[in-house]
């Protein structure tokens, strides 16, 4: 039953998408517009790379993980089109294994139309998971006195959005989520009982996203601006187990200094009302923003952070980085305080691995004020 439905909600959102292209286009046949490009017969034609890539990555959260990657670049210009200024799409399929138990397999993609004119991501995927929680609030167990919890997830997480003006992006986004065979290593748990989702959950969301992209490169950025803003609406109407509403707004800055440093800041907000899932909480903590603090060690319905990230070239394929963050995770927007701020910093190293991608190896090492590091190691920069 959650099956079909995830697909009917699929093929609903891909049916509406393409019709949208397809309304705007006056090309005659398939070869003369870029969907013609993923047309095996033009392959040749197009601007590509693909680059398999075998994982071999670190966090707290998951150990040491390894398995595959496969990425795969293209540019949607047509060819021989100076007119046009595209930035480079991707995209990747990944299987990946860790040291812990944990399994995932999906993939993602961002494309940007010729022009930029429509904007496309889209990420889905299985994974079998176990993590650990501490509680929810401020009120937590000690680092040491955590539960961990098993569960098995399929997500869909979808935005299509057309540039209004001046790399401003406007559209929809789709938001699935099925957490199922949930089981904890406690007989009779004491933290997630009585917690909505308890024994697993299905949410579907839908809403609109705006996105201005400003930056100079999607991957690594040295200079410009990014700010993201969507509100998701799930309701039982959807099919939704539980009715809640969720506003996120992402916003990144990025300076290029005169010896070619790059000095980057980040806020971050996830802002929930009503009953939310425990898997769909807000989390302080991973490899991107409130680095050094486990993820989900500290959870509730609301959750600000923000980061500065300094990073330095030494050599011609390495840069250094050195990087703080703090973040609060509240029951209640009016229950933000100053008391309750976490703080994290670290530092690392960045290896160049392809040139003409900026695409980067990172090695981090963080440490929080609650006594928790965390050791990272990931390809793509932070943020």
């Amino acid at each position: 039953m959650i099956l079909r439905r995830v697909a009917a909600w699929l093929a609903l959102f891909c049916i509406t998408s393409y019709a949208a292209i397809a309304q705007d286009t006056t090309a005659t046949t398939a070869k003369g517009h870029w969907l013609g490009k993923l047309h095996p017969d033009s392959l040749v034609n197009m601007n590509i790379s693909v680059i398999p890539v075998p994982v071999l990555s670190s966090s707290p959260e998951t150990g040491v993980k390894f398995g595959v990657i496969l990425q795969y670049f293209l540019n949607t210009n047509r060819k021989n089109d100076t007119a046009l200024k595209t930035r480079d799409s991707y995209a990747y399929v990944e299987a990946l294994y860790s040291t812990r138990g944990q399994s995932e397999a999906g993939g993602y993609f961002q494309l940007f139309t010729p022009g930029e004119k429509y904007f496309i991501r889209n990420r889905m995927g299985y994974i079998r998971y176990n993590e650990r929680i501490w509680g929810f609030g401020n009120a937590t167990v000690g680092n040491k006195a955590f539960e961990k919890v098993n569960y098995s997830r399929l997500y869909l997480q979808t935005s299509f959005t057309r540039q209004i003006k001046n790399k401003i992006f406007a559209g929809i986004n789709l938001n699935l989520s099925k957490t199922y065979r949930v089981s904890t290593e406690i007989k009779d748990s004491n933290l997630l009982a009585g917690q909505p989702g308890e024994t697993g959950s299905f949410v579907a969301g839908v809403g609109p996203t705006f996105i201005l992209d400003k930056r100079d490169h999607p991957l690594s950025a040295r200079q410009g601006w990014y700010a993201e803003l969507a509100v998701t609406g799930y309701s039982k109407s959807f099919g939704s187990d539980f009715g809640y509403v969720e506003y996120m707004g992402d916003v990144r800055k990025f300076l290029l200094l005169r010896d070619s440093s790059v000095l980057a800041f980040q806020g971050y907000g996830m802002l929930t009302s009503g009953t939310v899932p425990w898997r769909e909480q807000s989390r302080m903590g991973n490899g991107t923003i409130m680095r050094g603090y486990f993820s989900g060690r500290y959870r509730d319905n609301q959750y600000l952070a923000a980061q500065a990230e300094y990073r330095k070239p030494v050599h011609r394929w390495a840069n250094l980085a050195v990087f703080a963050s703090m973040g609060q995770v509240q029951d209640r927007i009016a229950g933000f305080n100053f008391n309750d701020i976490k703080l994290a910093g670290g530092a690392g190293l960045r290896i160049l691995v392809n040139k003409a991608k900026r695409i980067y190896v990172r090695i981090d090492y963080a440490v929080s004020t609650d006594k928790t590091s965390g050791f990272y190691f990931k390809v793509g920069e932070a943020f």
